[in-house]
């Protein structure tokens, strides 16, 4: 049976910090206290203050409450001034996070005057100022939907950095192997200029084809059993005890299978109890990945929950809507190879709330 897994986020560590406070008979000495998830405190309170002014703000709420989208915003700043990204506030981030935004409280010296070029160069020949981000707007945000729809992603060139260009930015990270944020910083805008440059002159080469965008790595963790398509468009009925957006999953992803012929995915409750387990120590234990750190791979979690299979696979996501998980997984060939497979006959699939991008998606296939 071969396995293969591919991840559509990147995978999120998560290291413990434990900080011994201690003092001599002598005189007390009072430590750092490392910050961390589940905090209340002023510190905390001060944290999310600078994150705020310095623009480290992605859901975050000024309420001196520690929680996931304090840790995802520490990664972000660890990540860009090189620490550690552990999503704790040690010692190390603290006197960093201080400094940076002391400085940017400063008044700017004013630059000296420099003569204006002849001719101003365009937007788009220019390096972006700032990460573009979702709900990020203007003629830069256009450019890049340009070149992502030239390069033959699913984008509208409309000036708002919306869901789909997310999708698309996290699907080239993916395929160049960049760590996915689905953010434009300028180390992706300039790998998408620059494999926007290297599309058009080849295209514009005689005689010559331009292949579609790299295949990411199938996220197939099945056997190579092969199983017989069938042709039904019959509806599958849904158990009352999935939850709507379960439901809508499901019916997502049995329209797509009976479009093109196959039968629909028969709903298994077992195996969907176990894609909820999973979902939820996602979010619970802020890793996203294959691999729970309680079960190990998702054959063995099948397992441990007593499940048999002759052959299986697992799909996951993070996002802010079920039609937008379904969308970054039918954009992704070894996400859709599985939701299309005739070789799997059932399916279970969890949606839970949580994870930084505000729903996390479990998809389990099973053949049995």
């Amino acid at each position: 049976m071969n396995r293969h897994v591919t991840k559509m986020a990147a995978i999120l560590s998560l290291s413990l910090t434990f900080t011994m406070i201690g003092q001599t008979a002598e005189a007390k000495t009072t430590k750092f206290v490392a910050l961390k998830k589940g905090m209340n405190n002023a510190r905390v309170l001060e944290v999310e203050k600078m994150l705020d002014a310095l623009k480290f703000d992605y859901k975050l709420k000024v309420d001196k409450l520690y929680n996931a989208n304090t840790v995802y915003n520490v990664k972000r700043f660890q990540k860009k001034y090189k620490l550690k990204q552990t999503g704790v506030v040690n010692q190390a981030t603290y006197s960093k996070l201080k400094q940076v935004y002391t400085a940017s409280k400063k008044p700017a010296t004013k630059p000296k005057p420099q003569p204006k070029p002849s001719t101003p160069s365009k937007p788009s020949e220019q390096t972006p100022a700032a990460t573009l981000t979702l709900g990020s707007t203007g003629e830069r945000v256009k450019d890049l939907q340009s070149m992502l729809s030239v390069l033959g992603y699913k984008v509208t060139a409309t000036g708002t950095y919306d869901d789909s260009t997310r999708f698309a930015v996290m699907l080239f990270q993916s395929r160049n192997k960049q760590t996915l944020t689905g953010e434009a910083d300028a180390k992706t805008y300039n790998a998408i200029a620059d494999a926007y440059k290297h599309h058009k002159d080849d295209s514009s080469k005689p005689g010559t084809t331009t292949p579609s965008p790299a295949t990411p790595p199938s996220d197939n963790n099945s056997s190579q059993n092969s199983g017989s398509g069938q042709n039904s468009n019959a509806q599958v009925p849904l158990p009352a005890e999935l939850t709507a957006d379960e439901k809508e999953m499901v019916q997502l992803v049995n329209q797509e299978r009976t479009s093109k012929g196959l039968a629909p995915y028969q709903v298994d409750m077992q195996l969907t109890k176990v894609a909820r387990v999973k979902a939820q120590e996602m979010v619970d234990k802020g890793y996203f990945s294959h691999t729970s750190p309680t079960y190990g791979s998702p054959f063995q979690m099948m397992e441990t929950f007593g499940i048999n299979y002759r052959a299986a696979a697992e799909n996951i996501a993070q996002n802010q809507t079920v039609s937008g998980a379904h969308q970054m997984f039918m954009n992704s060939s070894g996400h859709k190879a599985n939701i299309m497979s005739s070789t799997y006959d059932y399916v279970g699939i969890a949606v839970v709330n949580g994870g930084p991008y505000g729903k996390t998606f479990v998809q389990m296939f099973l053949k049995k």
